[in-house]
């Protein structure tokens, strides 16, 4: 009888240190995989007949870090991300028109078979949850999301989101997908040329909702908010996002005391850098307004224009180097003579060795007069073809 007591006890302290265990694990939405741990291998996707952006690797690390970044401060450290980005560009066997057939749950899926059958999951080791993100150098209907103008019957149009006079990602022509694959203990995230191609205010939000957020199995939350895994995208940075408590709570993140702190004292959450005017015309001088932390002292702001997703990138006259600014409150990007799409990036390196990069993009003119400009001057194309 006694024997019979201290196995029932035996047992009963295992069963609890083995729920203690899983309780204090962070897993996937329903419970099976643990996420401690969780490894983003991102492929830069392109189709045969295209040609890849010549900065494609910058755009893609930048993108990288703020979701390292966000996760970070998120979890408080109880679940881990690492991106690993593959060294070349993935070029499909495929062509834009055929990876095109069907509708966006097609081109979703022949993407992503093609890339996964592209990794020896059986050769792995890790113990790391294992998801693939694509970003993807097209969407799945025709859009120049540089100029974000899609052909009609009528001319060309305009197709994005435009809100408070800013530029936000998002288009019906996109195609951003995700899935998360619980019996195969893996996710597969999309984010189509409109997510992530140019660095619209909010982009980082796309590449983070679908590459992490819903291949973990998060939801949108009800009723929706300001959170990545709902409007964020259409309202800021990743940085100005969040992603809900009681979502955390049921992945089994255990809240810190000391959490709200770190994100004030951040300068990932503090750094904004908003173009003035939002809505510039030709001739008008633009600058980025800056908001920094009240005491920081900037030892140096790179600010750079591009006015051709597949042009130059120009570093503006009023950037600078080794100085000790305290009172820096924005920066000028110079004067645009014409209707056009700018995409810009500010680096500021604090004294104490800080430093924070920002990509965002707005348009000199309204979408309207873009558009009635470009029907006048040439076709749009949604990037140029590889040779033969």
């Amino acid at each position: 009888m006694r024997g019979r007591r201290l196995w029932g006890l035996l047992a009963f302290l295992v069963a609890n240190t083995f729920v203690n265990v899983v309780v204090g694990e962070v897993r996937t939405w329903d419970g099976r995989h643990s996420i401690e741990k969780i490894d983003v291998f991102v492929v830069y996707f392109v189709p045969n007949d295209r040609q890849p952006l010549t900065d494609w690797k910058r755009r893609v690390d930048y993108f990288c870090r703020r979701i390292e970044q966000f996760h970070e401060l998120e979890y408080d450290g109880q679940s881990v991300l690492k991106t690993t980005v593959e060294a070349k560009p993935f070029v499909s066997r495929l062509s834009t028109r055929q990876l095109r057939e069907g509708d966006g749950d097609a081109i979703f899926f022949r993407t992503l078979r093609e890339v996964d059958a592209h990794f020896d999951w059986n050769e792995s080791d890790s113990e790391a949850f294992p998801i693939v993100l694509v970003l993807s150098e097209i969407n799945w209907r025709p859009l120049d999301d540089f100029y974000r103008l899609r052909q009609t019957e009528n001319g060309l149009e305009f197709e994005g989101q435009f809100i408070e006079s800013q530029h936000f990602p998002g288009a019906t022509s996109g195609g951003a997908r995700a899935t998360y694959l619980s019996r195969e203990g893996k996710g597969w995230g999309l984010v189509s040329a409109d997510g992530w191609r140019v660095p619209y205010r909010g982009s980082d939000c796309v590449v983070y909702h679908e590459g992490v957020g819903h291949t973990i199995g998060l939801p949108h939350p009800e009723p929706g908010n300001g959170s990545v895994m709902s409007f964020g995208q259409y309202r800021g940075w990743i940085s100005e996002s969040w992603l809900d408590k009681d979502q955390k709570v049921r992945l089994g993140w255990e809240p810190q005391s000391d959490t709200e702190k770190k994100n004030n004292d951040n300068l990932f959450r503090q750094f904004r850098a908003i173009p003035d005017p939002l809505e510039p015309k030709p001739g008008d001088e633009v600058s980025l307004k800056l908001d920094l932390p009240f005491d920081a002292i900037v030892q140096s702001c790179i600010a750079e224009v591009q006015t051709d997703v597949h042009g130059p990138w120009l570093e503006s006259t009023s950037s600078f180097r080794n100085a000790s600014r305290a009172d820096l409150s924005s920066i000028s990007l110079g004067r645009f003579d014409r209707h056009t799409p700018v995409s810009y990036r500010v680096k500021v390196t604090l004294e104490d060795g800080r430093f924070e990069e920002l990509w965002g993009d707005f348009q000199v003119g309204k979408p309207h007069e873009i558009a009635s400009e470009m029907s006048r001057s040439v076709l749009l194309d949604e990037g140029p073809k590889s040779p033969g």
